[in-house]
């Protein structure tokens, strides 16, 4: 059995895909199986990749276009190495990634996830930014970033020890543009050690361009924003009361709301408030609602926090949307000025009648 199984989802990367599987028969660490699961692609990706002949590639070909879950599914399924790493077919390793990840596994044994840092590259394989993980302490204070403010980790070249994706495994096939967050999640939660490499081992594609950009990208937002919902779920399954203080010892701090085995998920709801993200809000509040909607829990509420009905009244005041609110205010600014600008031609109108009136 290989040491590393290197997992490529490929759909449409019929002009980069020979880029890549050249990069990686040029790695310096061989001992590889590379499983690429081609997503029924239009154009000719397959193609391609048939003009490489290595018993390290194994294609596998879907028979209709099933997600980018699914295909990581597949590609693990008929995965065998000790090591799981992640790769798009449009990107590309340096030479001697697989070698660098391989080494930290094997000198840190109780490591389960590697992050390797990224150079952006354009269509034309130009460089044209550098991107390491940094600001990351421990894994608490990533399940507070990812709960609080959003995704902090990459997912080019991540790199998993087998038994530990396992545990989050399948992946769910209805996550479109947040399945790389979710991953991170449930790692983080299932208590991952991870490792953050300083090491620029992957060439990671971003378009560039006005037209590619633009592309999708509405889209690609409102799919984001739809999944949220679901990604935020994942939290309820943090219990552990000690852990939970620890994560949000700021947020704890500043509204004097503690966590309680009775009262996790009105804790959690009102954790998401105070994110700057408006669907983690909406979230928050409607987890404040289920919790709230049960009469019990209100007796609850009055006891632990001194919380009553007129303050669950006050919290729709948190997810009050900036947008909105800067438009009204556009908006209301615009009527009185029109008021007033009708009340003096109204008063300018009054004057010439009266003075009409007067010379007759």
């Amino acid at each position: 059995m290989p040491k590393i199984s290197i997992l490529t989802p490929c759909y449409n990367h019929e002009k980069y895909i020979s880029a890549y599987l050249q990069s990686v028969l040029n790695q310096t660490f061989n001992d590889f199986e590379l499983i690429i699961v081609d997503d029924y692609s239009s154009d000719q990706s397959v193609k391609e990749v048939e003009k490489f002949k290595d018993n390290r590639i194994k294609l596998i070909k879907h028979s209709y276009n099933k997600g980018i879950n699914a295909t990581l599914n597949t590609a693990f399924k008929n995965s065998s190495g000790d090591y799981i790493v992640f790769m798009a077919s449009d990107d590309m390793f340096e030479v001697n990634a697989l070698e660098k990840i391989n080494q930290v596994f094997e000198n840190n044994q109780n490591i389960d996830v590697v992050y390797p840092a990224l150079k952006y590259i354009n269509e034309d394989n130009q460089i044209f930014k550098n991107r390491k993980i940094t600001n990351v302490s421990n894994e608490i204070d990533l399940i507070r970033d990812f709960f609080i403010i959003g995704n902090c980790l990459t997912s080019p070249g991540m790199s998993i020890k087998r038994k530990t994706y396992d545990k989050i495994y399948p992946l769910d096939n209805a996550f479109c543009n947040q399945q790389d967050t979710l991953m991170h999640i449930k790692l983080l939660l299932n208590k991952a050690k991870i490792f953050i490499l300083d090491d620029y081992l992957v060439r990671y594609r971003v378009a560039t361009t006005n037209a590619s950009i633009s592309a999708g990208m509405s889209s690609n937002i409102v799919r984001a924003n739809l999944e949220m919902e679901i990604l935020m779920q994942e939290f309820l399954k943090m219990n552990d009361l000690d852990l939970l203080e620890k994560i949000f010892a700021k947020e704890i701090q500043a509204t004097s709301i503690k966590p309680y085995k009775e009262t996790l998920k009105f804790f959690l709801g009102y954790m998401a408030l105070q994110s700057g993200d408006e669907f983690k809000k909406y979230w928050g509040y409607h987890k404040i609602m289920e919790y709230y909607n049960i009469p019990s829990n209100v007796e609850i509420l009055k006891e632990k926090y001194n919380f009553t009905f007129k303050d669950y009244v006050k919290l729709s005041s948190f997810c009050i949307n900036g947008r909105l609110e800067k438009k009204f205010k556009k908006y209301k600014k615009r009527f009185i000025i029109a008021c007033i600008s009708s009340f003096i031609i109204f008063v300018i109108l009054c004057g010439v009648i009266i003075y009409q009136n007067f010379i007759q």
